[in-house]
C-alpha cells in the first residue's frame, strides 16, 4: 500500500512518453475546471505534463498534513476524502472530481486525507510544473485561483457554523468537502445570475455563506426587513400567507426547490417580507447578505438596475399570487446595506419538540468486556446501550418485554466442565436403568429437542445412559442454542462445548450475544457443522471477516444468516462469503440482516445485487450509515424479484433518488421499514404507491417525509394494510380524512403526531374501520 504522496512518481509514467490518449483529454474536457478555462492548447499541454497511476482499492493517495506536491483528476473509479486515522469519512468524490488544487495554488499543507474507495486511474500534476506552465496562461491562472479561492472561502465558511446551523442530510464536514467544491457552478446555473461576469460571480462566491435548515424550521416571517438573499442548493421551501391578520393558519402560496432564490424584494425594494417561508425538507443554503451583496455591486454600476428590475417583476407576480398589497418605501430610496437591523442567521426559530425531529436511536454499543486493564480504557466504547425513546416509550412493547425479562440464573450456576464430562466418567445410577426403554429414541429425540439448553444440560448430568443418549444422538440439537450461556461461550470453554454437540448435525445455529467468542473459537465450532441453514450471530463484536470465510466453505447449506452488530466485518467479509458460495455452487443467501454493521459501504450493495438478486427475500441494512443514494443504484442493473422484507431504518442518508431505485428494484415488497429516514420527502413516500404489494409501512419519525399529501397519495393503492407515522411532524387531521375515505388499514400508529387532533382520533375510534389504532 502507498501511504504518501511522495511516492508518486515511483512506478509511474509521464503521458510525455507516449501519445496523449484521446480518452484522456476527452475526460479532461469535460471536467469542470477546465470547463470555465476553456483553453484547448493549455489543455494539451497539462496533459502532456501528467502522470497517470493505478491505484487498488484502500491505497492511499495523499496524506493530511503533508506538504502539497500535486493536483489530481480523478479519471476512473472513486475516492474517499476522510481523517488521518481514517476513522471518519467525510465524502466520496466520484469520477471527473479534482482535488489537491488548494494545497499546491496557496502553499497549503493537505487538509485531508483521500484513499481509493475502488479501483481507480488518477493523473496527477505537480507543483512544479503548475508554476512552470501557468505563466505562459495568465487568464487560465486567473480562473484557477478563482477556482481555489471560492473551495477555500466556502470551505472555512462551513467550519466555522455553529452548532445550531450544522443540520443536513449529511454530516456537515462531508457536505463541506464534496459540495463546496462547485460554488461558482452552483450559482451560474442560478437563473438570477444568468448571463453575469465571470469576475462578478467570482466575487459573489467569495460572500456566499452555507447554511442549513431542518425540516418545518421558519425562514423568514412576514412582515420582517430582509437582510438577505436566499438560495436554495438542496431541499423545500413553501411559502404560506396567514388565512386572516393575527391567525396562525396559514395557505400554502408555493413551493421553490433547488435552483430558485428568494429575498430580493425585501432587500433590492426596502420592502417587507412578504410571506412566510418554512423548510419543507431538509435544507441547505446558500445565504448572500445584503451588504455583501451591495459591496459587490458597487464594482458593476450597470447590474444594479437589471436586479431590481427583476425584484420588482416578482414583487408583481407575488401581488398576483396572494392578492396582497405589499407596502413598499419610495422607490427612490437608495439601497443601504444598513437600514435594519441585521436578524439573527436563522431567524426566527420554530422550535420542534425533541420527540417529533429526525434525531435517530444511539449506536448500540457492546456488552461490557472482560475488566481487563486494555478493556477499562475502552470505557466509551463498552458502555451499556441507552435504550431507545422511540421504541420503549410504546406500552405495548413494553409489556412485552417485561414479561420476557426473567430469564434463568440457573444456568449461570452450571459449569460446562460440570455438567459436560467425558464418557467414562460415573457420574449418579439411578436403580431403575431401563427409562429409555419407556420411550422410543425418535420420541425421545423429538422431545428433548423442545427443550431449552439449561435442560439439556440438567439432563445429561442425570446418568450415564442419559449423558451418552445426548452425545452419541445424531438426532439432538437440530436447533443449536448458545445464546442461553452467551457469557460461557468463550474460546477456552468450547472444547467443553463440542463433548456434547461435536456429533450432531444442526441445522440452526443461535449464537447471538456471545460476545466473547473470537475467529478461532468460530473455527473450532463451526467448522463441522455442515448442515447449517440459518445462522444467528447477532452481536458477536470479535468477529471479523475472516469468520465469513469460514463460513463459506464451512456451511455450504447455509442460506440465512444473522450479523446484526458485528462492527468488525466490512465490504470485503461480505464478497469474499457471497464469492465463495457462488463459486462452489452452494445455494446463495435468502435471508440477510446487517443492521448496525458501520463499516459496510455500498461495495456491499453492489455484492448483494451481483451475487443474492434472483433469492434474496428479508434485507436488514438499519443504521448502516455509509450506504448512500450509490448504493442502490447498483440495484438497478438487476431485479430483486423474491424480496418481501427491507428494513432501512436509521439510514438517514439515502434521499428520495435511493427510494426511486428501490422501486424499481424491488417491485414486489410487502414490507419496508423507513423510519428515522430523515433525507426523505413527499416525493419519496408517493413513489412507494407504485408497489402494489406493498402491505406494511413504517415511516415513524420520518421528518418533512410524511405530509397530508403523501399520505393521500400513498393510500390511493389500496395495498397498504400496516401504516406506521408515528412522530411525523407534518401530518394534520386532513391525513385522518384520507384514512377514512381512501385506506383499507388494519393497523394505524398516529402516537406523537402534533398535528392531529384528540377529536381526530376519537374520530378514528368511533368508524371501526380499524381493527388496532394506536394513538
Amino acid at each position: 500500500m502507498q501511504t504518501t504522496e511522495s511516492l508518486w512518481h515511483d512506478n509511474s509514467h509521464s503521458t510525455e512518453e507516449y501519445t496523449v490518449p484521446p480518452e484522456l483529454l476527452q475526460s479532461l474536457r469535460q471536467h469542470a475546471l477546465f470547463q470555465r478555462t476553456n483553453n484547448e492548447s493549455f489543455l494539451q499541454k497539462i496533459t502532456c505534463s501528467m502522470h497517470l497511476r493505478t491505484y487498488g482499492t484502500r491505497d492511499i493517495i495523499i496524506v493530511e498534513g503533508e506538504p502539497a506536491r500535486a493536483m489530481f483528476f480523478l479519471l476512473k473509479g472513486s475516492v474517499d476524502v476522510c481523517s488521518a486515522d481514517f476513522e471518519r469519512i467525510y465524502a466520496n468524490l466520484p469520477q471527473g472530481s479534482c482535488f489537491g488544487e488548494i494545497g499546491i495554488l496557496y502553499s497549503m499543507p493537505r487538509t485531508a486525507t483521500v484513499i481509493a474507495r475502488s479501483r481507480c486511474i488518477v493523473a496527477s500534476l505537480t507543483a512544479e510544473e503548475v508554476n512552470n506552465i501557468l505563466p505562459h496562461y495568465p487568464e487560465v491562472e486567473r480562473m484557477l485561483r478563482f477556482e481555489a479561492e471560492e473551495r477555500l472561502a466556502v470551505l472555512n465558511k462551513s467550519k466555522s457554523l455553529k452548532t445550531a446551523d450544522k443540520i443536513s442530510l449529511k454530516p456537515l464536514t462531508e457536505r463541506n468537502i464534496e459540495d463546496s467544491t462547485g460554488t461558482h457552478q452552483l450559482l451560474q446555473k442560478i437563473p438570477y445570475f444568468q448571463g453575469c461576469p465571470e469576475e462578478f460571480l467570482h466575487l459573489v462566491s467569495l460572500k456566499v455563506e452555507p447554511r442549513h435548515y431542518a425540516p418545518n424550521a421558519m425562514i423568514i416571517k412576514k412582515g420582517e426587513y430582509g437582510n438577505e438573499l436566499i438560495f436554495i442548493i438542496s431541499g423545500t421551501v413553501e411559502f404560506t400567507k396567514p388565512t386572516k391578520e393575527g391567525s396562525e393558519d396559514a395557505v400554502p402560496i408555493t413551493r421553490f426547490g433547488p435552483g430558485d432564490y428568494f429575498g430580493d424584494i425585501s432587500v433590492l425594494l426596502n420592502t417587507p417580507r412578504a410571506t412566510d417561508a418554512r423548510a419543507v425538507t431538509a435544507l441547505e443554503l446558500y445565504i448572500l447578505k445584503k451588504s455583501d451583496f451591495i459591496q459587490v455591486l458597487d464594482h458593476f454600476p450597470s447590474l444594479l438596475d437589471h436586479f431590481k428590475s427583476m425584484a420588482e417583476s416578482s414583487l408583481n407576480q407575488l401581488k398576483s399570487m396572494t392578492g396582497m398589497d405589499v407596502v413598499m418605501e419610495t422607490a427612490d430610496t437608495p439601497i443601504s446595506p444598513l437600514i435594519h437591523q441585521e436578524p439573527s442567521p436563522e431567524g426566527p426559530s420554530f422550535t420542534i419538540p425533541p420527540s417529533s425531529v429526525c434525531s435517530t436511536t444511539t449506536d448500540q454499543d457492546p456488552t461490557l468486556l472482560p475488566p481487563t486493564a486494555a478493556n477499562v480504557l475502552k470505557n466509551t466504547e463498552t458502555r451499556r446501550r441507552r435504550a431507545s425513546v422511540a421504541i420503549w416509550s410504546d406500552p405495548n412493547l413494553v409489556a412485552l418485554a417485561n414479561r420476557n425479562l426473567k430469564p434463568s440464573q440457573e444456568i449461570s450456576k452450571l459449569s460446562l466442565e460440570s455438567v459436560i464430562q467425558p464418557l467414562d466418567s460415573k457420574p449418579f445410577e439411578p436403580k431403575t436403568s431401563s427409562w429409555l426403554g419407556l420411550l422410543n429414541e425418535d420420541i425421545l429425540s423429538r422431545i428433548v429437542n423442545h427443550l431449552d439448553l439449561n435442560s439439556i444440560l440438567r439432563l445429561s448430568t442425570v446418568s450415564k445412559k442419559c449423558r451418552e443418549f445426548i452425545q452419541q444422538n445424531d438426532k439432538i440439537f437440530t436447533l443449536l442454542d448458545l445464546s442461553q450461556i452467551n457469557k460461557k461461550v468463550t474460546d477456552s470453554n468450547i472444547k467443553h462445548i463440542m463433548r456434547l454437540v461435536g456429533h450432531c448435525h444442526p441445522r440452526h445455529l443461535n449464537l447471538s450475544q456471545c460476545f466473547y467468542l473470537t475467529d478461532d473459537g468460530f473455527k473450532e465450532l463451526v467448522g463441522s457443522m455442515s448442515d447449517i441453514e440459518t445462522m444467528d450471530l447477532n452481536s458477536c463484536w470479535l468477529l471479523t471477516d475472516k469468520s465469513l470465510s469460514l463460513i463459506a466453505t464451512a456451511c455450504p447449506q447455509l442460506t440465512r444468516l444473522d450479523l446484526s452488530n458485528c462492527r468488525k466485518i466490512s465490504d470485503i467479509g461480505i464478497f469474499r462469503l457471497l464469492d465463495e458460495k457462488a463459486s462452489r455452487d452452494y445455494p446463495t443467501l435468502k435471508e440477510l440482516s446487517l443492521s448496525y454493521c458501520k463499516k459496510l459501504s455500498d461495495m456491499t450493495m453492489q455484492h448483494l445485487a451481483h451475487y443474492c438478486s434472483s433469492t434474496l427475500e428479508y434485507l436488514n441494512i438499519q443504521r448502516c450509515t455509509r450506504i448512500t443514494d450509490q448504493g442502490f443504484s447498483t440495484w438497478t442493473e438487476t431485479r430483486f424479484p423474491l424480496l418481501k422484507f427491507l428494513n432501512l431504518n436509521d439510514c438517514s442518508f439515502l434521499t428520495d433518488q435511493a427510494i426511486a431505485y428501490l422501486v424499481y428494484a424491488a417491485p414486489h415488497l410487502n414490507h419496508l421499514s423507513l423510519s428515522f429516514c430523515c433525507a426523505l420527502s413527499d416525493s419519496a413516500i408517493e413513489r412507494l404507491a407504485v408497489l402494489q404489494e406493498l402491505h406494511d409501512l413504517d415511516v415513524s419519525f420520518c421528518g418533512a417525509a410524511v405530509s397530508d399529501l403523501s399520505v393521500r397519495t400513498l393510500l390511493s393503492s389500496q395495498s397498504v394494510f400496516l401504516l406506521n407515522i408515528r412522530g411525523c411532524v407534518r401530518v394534520t387531521d386532513s391525513a385522518v380524512q384520507s384514512i377514512l375515505e381512501l385506506g383499507r388499514l388494519k393497523t394505524l400508529n398516529i402516537s406523537q403526531c402534533p398535528g392531529i387532533s384528540t377529536n381526530a382520533k376519537e374520530i378514528i375510534r368511533g368508524s371501526e374501520k380499524l381493527q388496532r389504532l394506536i394513538a
